[in-house]
């Protein structure tokens, strides 16, 4: 698109017009309504419950990080003194005769329970006729701590399959 020599006389009066044009000021009432109407929405910001104050979180946060490590100080600060003074005292058991020790945890009950039984249909042996069972069994065991009144529950699930022979006519 090239210029038209005809046009670009118009273009030199528009220039001018622009340069001599002059911004109005800006009146009082507007600029303090400017001004009021971003404090209102700076302070509304600030009120909004999405948005998170840090500046309250942090010192709570922290002052519960401090009490959480005093509580588990006082309920495990025995076991952490036993075990640094342990782990001296474990280069000179290492260097005796190995005594059993007897474990913290013991054993108090074990049962499996069958949740599901189904077929698998039946199948030809060279001995005859049989039937497939597939069995679905949970088993539950059960250990105990007397030194700290521990309780551990584990449960696992299994299934089986059996052949069962069946009885010949």
């Amino acid at each position: 698109m090239s210029d038209d020599p005809d046009r670009t006389g118009n273009h030199e009066d528009l220039e001018a017009l622009l340069r001599n044009l002059v911004p109005s000021p800006l009146q009082f009432d507007h600029a303090a309504d400017l001004h009021r109407e971003r404090e209102l929405f700076e302070i509304s910001r600030s009120q909004d419950p999405s948005q998170m104050q840090w500046g309250r979180l942090v010192p709570l946060m922290l002052v519960c990080t401090v009490v959480m490590f005093g509580a588990a100080l006082f309920r495990y600060g025995d076991r952490l003194r036993a075990s640094a003074s342990g782990a001296k005292n474990d280069a000179i058991v290492q260097t005796e005769a190995a005594a059993p020790v007897p474990d913290r945890f013991v054993p108090v009950s074990s049962h499996g329970t069958i949740l599901k039984t189904s077929s698998g249909g039946l199948i030809e042996t060279d001995s005859g006729p049989r039937e497939r069972l597939n069995i679905e069994y949970q088993d539950a065991y059960h250990w105990h701590d007397p030194k700290s009144g521990t309780n551990i529950r584990f449960f696992r699930p299994r299934s089986e399959e059996v052949i069962v022979p069946l009885p010949k006519d």
